[in-house]
């Protein structure tokens, strides 16, 4: 990967709806050679997916929360499966520290996080405790890092 690669990437990461087109323009590069770096990208795996990010406020999602959570380690394989199948949980990372994992969780309120913890979290076998932490306001949210 060169510079060029990064600066498609760059472009992809703001709008992954971009046409190669406009990405020529933006970059000084021609149709088909953006064309074939992207073939590239994809078929090596650079790229794994494009995707849409979603207004979640407009949906009705407004409470975003991090989720620590203790696991009983012989059941830990089967709840970390559970876990991650559950549609409110956007993020699910195996730590170092003093609990297993972290997980990012997305409800409507307090009572869906409510339920979400107490009747699917805590409801999970291996799961021995959990500590919640309320977003109040999210100053930076990327998936991908950028060059620029």
């Amino acid at each position: 990967m060169d510079n060029t690669d990064f600066k498609i990437l760059d472009e992809l990461a703001t709008n992954s709806r971009i046409s190669g087109a406009d990405i020529a323009r933006k970059i000084h590069l021609s149709l088909p050679a953006v064309t074939e770096r992207l073939r590239k990208l994809d078929k090596s795996g650079v790229i794994e997916q494009y995707t849409v990010r979603f207004n979640r406020e407009m949906l009705g999602l407004k409470l975003l929360a991090f989720v620590q959570v203790w696991l009983e380690h012989a059941g830990a394989s089967k709840a970390k499966e559970y876990l991650i199948s559950l549609p409110q949980v956007l993020e699910c990372h195996h730590i170092a520290g003093d609990y297993d994992l972290l997980l990012k969780v997305l409800v409507k309120d307090t009572s869906d996080l409510e339920e979400l913890l107490s009747n699917r979290i805590k409801g999970s076998l291996a799961v021995t405790r959990t500590s919640t932490t309320i977003v109040m306001s999210t100053y930076k949210e990327d998936i991908n890092i950028r060059s620029k």
